[in-house]
């Protein structure tokens, strides 16, 4: 797997780090690992949840894939996860803490078809507008299959902007992640992808995020 240290771990602006076959690759944000204090969580440090990773194929990382979490905290998240057979490698909280619940040389099991090539991050966001418990904003999307708009709950400021943090330095780690975004589907898996459950990203408030950052918004 190609992967490159962005940062030392001196540097003033190394401020947390990724596990990348148990080896620590310095970021430019603060994570909450596996072994980072009794916050962590990570489907490494059970042998219940074996069956929800696997090996990843020689293919390389060329993708990061965006989910909908649909839950009301990352506890729950990682739980609902853990009862699906499902993983991912990140969550990102609503006041924008990151944790890594899988070392990225793993595959997780988040987005068929391309578990082998991807990096599975899940932003916390109940979606439903009744389940609104931290002052969300409003936003609208568009139904993919009918492409009816609707209301849902918003990302937070504060995810908004480490999502692109996020990505940033992930794709400095990985030259082969491309700062292109798009609709997971059946065409090239290559770049920033929405998936199903997170289509809004295209019509609301993540793409334009992206958008600002100087990533290409692939039609």
């Amino acid at each position: 797997m190609q992967a490159r240290q962005i940062l030392n771990k001196n540097d003033e602006n190394a401020k947390g780090s990724f596990f990348i076959d148990n080896e620590q690759y310095y970021v430019s944000f603060p994570v909450i690992n596996h072994d980072y204090d009794e916050r962590g969580y990570s489907f490494e440090s059970s042998p219940n949840w074996i069956s929800n990773y696997g090996v990843r194929n020689n293919q390389g990382i060329n993708c990061i894939v965006l989910h909908w979490d649909v839950c009301e905290s990352v506890r729950d998240c990682f739980r609902t996860l853990c009862q699906r057979g499902l993983s991912a490698h990140l969550m990102i909280d609503w006041d924008g803490s990151v944790y890594q619940i899988l070392d990225l040389i793993k595959l997780a099991n988040h987005a068929k078809g391309c578990n082998h090539n991807s990096i599975g991050i899940m932003p916390q966001n109940p979606v439903n507008i009744l389940r609104n418990d931290r002052n969300r904003p409003l936003t609208a999307s568009r139904e993919p299959d009918s492409n009816e708009p609707y209301s849902h709950l918003d990302f937070t400021n504060e995810q908004k902007e480490m999502v692109v943090k996020v990505c940033n330095d992930l794709c400095n780690i990985f030259p082969n992640i491309p700062r292109i975004t798009d609709i997971l589907s059946e065409e090239e898996k290559i770049g920033i992808l929405a998936h199903y459950n997170t289509q809004h990203g295209r019509y609301g408030s993540l793409w334009e995020e992206f958008y600002n950052a100087d990533y290409i918004i692939r039609n």
